[in-house]
């Protein structure tokens, strides 16, 4: 059983839902993978903010980021974005 307990919010599960054949399947299995590991090599706290973390994606040699928010008390990643990077990635959070 994962340690952590993985959920999506509307708005990342809509950009999920845009994704089709690799792309969604490399996701999707780094978005799994976060609930045994939310800190895996390469993952890196956002700067300026509190409790988000980032980790990049790349598929077929195209840049993508998840962009989650760790919340220790309740054992839980919460992913915030996902997008091609690039997309304003990093707007608004």
């Amino acid at each position: 059983m994962p340690a952590w307990q993985v959920a999506l919010t509307p708005a990342a599960g809509r950009q999920i839902d845009r994704l089709r054949g690799v792309d969604l399947m490399a996701i999707r299995g780094v978005i799994l993978a976060l609930a045994d590991e939310p800190r895996p090599p390469g993952a890196s706290k956002l700067a300026g903010t509190r409790d988000l973390w980032r980790v990049r994606v790349r598929i077929e040699g195209q840049p993508w980021r998840i962009v989650y928010q760790l919340r220790t008390r309740e054992h839980l990643v919460l992913i915030t974005r996902v997008a091609h990077r690039g997309e304003g990635t990093y707007r608004q959070l």
